[in-house]
């Protein structure tokens, strides 16, 4: 499969030296790996996704950074790979959306005749998010064609990103003093349409510890967490 090219890259100029903050980050280390695990409603592993970064360059103020997501099925069984980038430049820290899909729905169409086209946007996150921040929105569209026929069309979009709070949340991988994130989301998978809600927690403006998504009447629909990192 073609690895999808991203435009729209959105990054603001922060005054003041920070480039420093950027190298904090977890993963912008070659070799650095998180390792999120997917679960229903009520706890029930559904499948994980491993996240590696696979080279991290220098850029004018800050970094730019390639990873290999890795889906595996709830047996641990391989599934499907993609690759997606993200910078961090004058202290904005900005990811491509496709870390943000569900690539489980992706495996599903894991054939080597299978060509994906990808357009979106980038999230963006400024360095010391503080509550009461309201942060960009933004989209993807994935086309699944094969033989020039497009089989499936994905699309998500995420707005009304606003910093809520400061919590303490706790997983498998250790105990994190983060920022929450709520927003808002509309996915729409071939005729499917799905309207809801979610709430993230990021570690240092940056990194996903948990994530929560709920449906257009609130109830929980499932969470994924981070459960390891090397």
């Amino acid at each position: 499969m073609k690895k999808g090219v991203f435009c729209l890259i959105m990054l603001l100029s922060i005054i003041g030296v920070q480039a420093q903050e950027c190298n904090t980050a977890l993963f912008l280390k070659e070799g650095a790996s998180l390792t999120y695990t997917n679960y229903d409603k009520k706890g029930k592993k559904l499948s994980k996704t491993v996240h590696q970064t696979l080279n991290v360059d220098e850029i004018d103020e800050g970094y730019e950074a390639t990873f290999k997501a890795t889906v595996f099925d709830k047996k641990d069984t391989e599934e499907f790979t993609s690759q997606y980038t993200a910078s961090c430049k004058d202290g904005l820290f900005s990811m491509d959306m496709l870390r943000f899909f569900d690539m489980s729905k992706l495996s599903e169409h894991n054939d080597p005749e299978v060509d994906l086209e990808i357009e979106g946007s980038v999230l963006s996150f400024p360095v010391q998010m503080s509550e009461g921040d309201q942060l960009e929105d933004g989209d993807i569209q994935i086309k699944v064609n094969k033989n020039d026929f497009t089989l499936v069309t994905m699309t998500f979009w995420v707005f009304n990103r606003k910093v809520q709070a400061q919590e303490s949340v706790t997983t498998t991988a250790g105990t994190f003093d983060c920022q929450v994130v709520t927003f808002d989301f509309e996915s729409k998978f071939g005729i499917l349409k799905i309207k809801g809600s979610g709430k993230e927690w990021y570690l240092d403006d940056k990194v996903v510890v948990k994530s929560e998504s709920y449906n257009k009447k609130g109830k929980l629909m499932g969470y994924h967490e981070l459960t390891a990192m090397e």
